[in-house]
């Protein structure tokens, strides 16, 4: 019982190692306004390649950008600084321009904008911690540490010979009543279906062997995938590099936000750590 308590406790003291990280990033007021800023930004990169205003966004971005500045230098002085001076005129004649001609802003410009930005944050010695600034190999190592604690915890917990014989029989039950039924053999027919409730309680074994390791570590999973997701808000991970249309949903998918990104590497690499861990069944 130690042994299978053994993933749950990782996870949990991975959630607490977190929990203290993204604290500490959230400590700060002018890391806050920064990590902002550049969220601002990206909303206006997004709202460009959606082919929509991004204006509304820049001048918010413009705001935030002076508080950051003026947070330091009230007389935007910068002790004197001609790098200093260069780079903060170089950033404010991009905001005017971007938002005074938005109607032919590229989306270059914007990238631009933000890499301007970051070199002026780097020389002010405001910074955010790797979990933002590396937030996509940050969140891929947490997919790929938790997908395989729960790939160990479903080899030790689940009876896969068991699944895997439950499996191969309902397999071949519903593959001869489908070929019964093809061929309109209403005899071989009606004498499969009695077999049914057997199959379903089979079905419902199998399930219920296969969901037991959920218990150990549902709860910490939820919590730590509350506290990835309110530390990751509103936050870029990555950048598609075309535009995905998905009219469906009503808008064009243009980045990953933390969502997509951990989905996609969680659920990616699940399916590898279970095919070379426990193989297929």
């Amino acid at each position: 019982m130690r042994r299978i308590l053994v993933c749950p406790l990782i996870a949990v003291l991975l959630l607490a190692s977190f929990a203290t990280i993204a604290s500490a990033e959230e400590a700060g007021n002018e890391q806050e306004t920064y990590k902002t800023l550049l969220q601002t930004v990206d909303g206006s990169i997004i709202s460009a390649k959606r082919g929509d205003d991004p204006s509304g966004g820049l001048g918010q971005a413009q705001s935030l950008y002076n508080n950051l500045i003026l947070g330091r230098y009230e007389n935007r002085d910068f002790g004197g600084d001609l790098e200093l001076i260069d780079l903060d005129n170089q950033i404010k004649n991009t905001f005017t321009s971007l938002i005074a001609q938005w109607e032919s802003t590229q989306v270059e410009n914007i990238h631009a904008l933000r890499s301007d930005i970051s070199s002026m944050a780097d020389k002010l010695g405001v910074g955010l911690s790797p979990i933002y600034e590396h937030a996509i190999w940050v969140l891929l190592g947490i997919a790929a540490l938790l997908s395989l604690l729960i790939t160990l915890l479903n080899k030790r917990v689940v009876n896969w010979e068991k699944v895997k014989q439950i499996k191969a029989e309902t397999g071949a039950f519903q593959k001869e009543l489908r070929d019964a039924r093809s061929k309109q053999d209403m005899k071989r027919v009606y004498k499969l279906q009695q077999e049914q409730q057997r199959i379903l309680a089979l079905q419902g074994q199998m399930m219920k062997e296969t969901f037991k390791p959920t218990l150990l570590y549902i709860v910490p999973y939820f919590i730590f995938w509350f506290i990835l997701s309110r530390t990751y808000s509103g936050w870029t991970v990555a950048w598609l590099p075309f535009n995905l249309p998905l009219h469906f949903l009503g808008f064009t998918g243009v980045s990953c936000g933390f969502l997509l990104w951990y989905m996609i590497a969680y659920f990616g690499l699940s399916q590898l750590w279970r095919k070379s861990i426990i193989g297929g069944w």
